[in-house]
């Protein structure tokens, strides 16, 4: 039977941590933005660390921090003991990378894996690396995984599962995903239900890396348009996907967003 989020306690012990990391040869620094810990680096470090961590056998998952994930840290205590535990915490959004200027921090860029799936992906034909999709409608999935198929033939993407899945239905998923051995495991099913499920499950999973991955299925199937680069770089990627998807985002954006640059306000005037 599986446990509830309250009860299930972390499996980490096996968990390579970010100070790991470091004396694995790569090397960051970890700032602090509204309580939740964010690892600055830049895609190519974060690749780097990828293949670090991968190297050194160890387990673990990778998080990714927006203004969003920061809400759900500030709501969920079991959320912010799971960020705190990933063996890395990459900035995904350009308000955190504003709300870490005004308090005084750089960070270089803004990694999300609607984009840096390519990336990742030439990363896994160089290095022979096993990937498996889960999460996303079966009619996501099923693109996504021929999307990148197509894209990069040579890539070992062992396998893929849709996120609509039962928990009844829970184990044979698990089953599906260990006869593939991956050596990292994306997950697309979205905050916090990502997180949630890996928590459950991780003690069970023979998986190397779990990466959390939010929306990037959506993207990478074509199901939903990719914000430009250039809007995304100026910070209005949240008003391109807010036009896409106005009733379930709009509390998020316009609401949200202006509450996290007023909480980052109150942090500078503290530390000052």
């Amino acid at each position: 039977m599986r446990q509830s989020v309250s009860e299930y306690p972390l499996n980490t012990s096996s968990a390579l941590r970010p100070k790991d990391v470091q004396n694995t040869g790569f090397e960051y620094k970890t700032i602090n933005v509204l309580g939740v810990p964010v690892d600055v680096c830049t895609g190519a470090e974060l690749t780097a660390a990828l293949l670090e961590l991968l190297k050194s056998q160890k387990r673990g998952w990778i998080s990714y921090v927006n203004v969003h994930t920061t809400e759900i840290v500030s709501q969920l205590p079991w959320y912010k003991n799971f960020m705190e535990n990933a063996l890395i915490r990459y900035c995904d959004g350009e308000g955190i990378r504003f709300g870490a200027y005004l308090l005084g921090e750089h960070i270089p860029e803004r990694i999300t894996l609607s984009y840096f799936i390519y990336d990742l992906a030439d990363c896994a034909v160089q290095h022979s690396l096993n990937l498996f999709f889960l999460g996303g409608t079966p009619a996501v999935a099923d693109l996504a995984a021929k999307r990148l198929k197509e894209l990069y033939p040579a890539i070992n993407l062992s396998g893929y599962h849709h996120g609509y899945f039962s928990e009844q239905e829970n184990n044979s998923v698990i089953d599906t995903i260990n006869a593939c051995r991956p050596d990292i495991l994306l997950l697309g099913m979205g905050v916090p239900k990502q997180e949630e499920w890996t928590k459950e499950n991780f003690s069970t999973l023979n998986a190397k890396i779990v990466w959390m991955g939010g929306g990037f299925l959506d993207t990478l199937s074509g199901e939903k348009k990719r914000c430009p680069r250039w809007l995304s770089k100026i910070g209005f990627e949240w008003l391109f996907r807010l036009v896409q998807e106005p009733g379930r985002l709009w509390k998020r954006y316009l609401i949200g967003n202006p509450m996290f640059i007023l909480r980052i306000l109150q942090a500078r005037i503290q530390r000052r």
